[in-house]
């Protein structure tokens, strides 16, 4: 039963794939797209059973594995123009925000337009201004409609550490005893 690994997955998507499920491949940064393809499909053709540890892709037998890399791949890079396209509706609601909410001074007509254009956008939460213009809708007063962008789990790890290395620095140390300010 031989399967093709969809063109969508780079060569970084593959060896992030193959590390955070613990595949037994030995792969270097130096080796193509097609040499850890090619070491992929070895795999399936020795292992017919295999356990996969507990991940983020949610694969736990080697069909799934399989399913999974012959699907496209869900976190697909955006062509320039896509981007710009998302880019841009996220400024369109950034506009919005900026001004009170309100529809006269925006390029909506209607909510429902703004409301379409966040779903649309949303599934793009790796993109900073993406998951700024879906923070302010929320912040809007009176809505009802809250919307959360989707981040990928590598994008969540990487916002973690960063916040966590923010953190560090911001420790608060408070000391008791009498003290003697003057000023001058």
């Amino acid at each position: 039963m031989s399967f093709t690994i969809h063109k969508s997955f780079t060569k970084n998507d593959l060896i992030d794939i193959c590390s955070d499920i613990s595949l037994p491949i030995v792969y270097s940064k130096d080796d193509t797209k097609h040499d850890i393809q090619t070491k992929i499909y070895t795999f399936f053709k020795e292992w017919k059973q295999y356990s996969f540890p507990t991940n983020h892709y949610k694969i736990k037998v080697l069909m799934d594995l399989r399913l999974y890399l012959t699907a496209e791949n869900p976190n697909k890079r955006l062509t320039s123009k896509e981007k710009d396209k998302i880019i841009f509706l996220s400024k369109k609601i950034l506009h919005y925000g900026a001004n009170d909410y309100n529809l006269k001074y925006s390029d909506y007509e209607t909510t429902q337009e703004i409301i379409d254009d966040l779903y649309y956008i949303a599934k793009y939460g790796d993109i900073l201004s993406v998951r700024k213009a879906v923070e302010c809708w929320n912040k809007q007063h009176g809505t009802k409609i809250k919307i959360t962008p989707y981040i990928s789990h590598k994008k969540k790890q990487e916002l973690e550490k960063k916040r966590q290395y923010k953190m560090k620095d911001q420790k608060l140390k408070v000391e008791t005893g009498k003290f003697i300010v003057t000023f001058n």
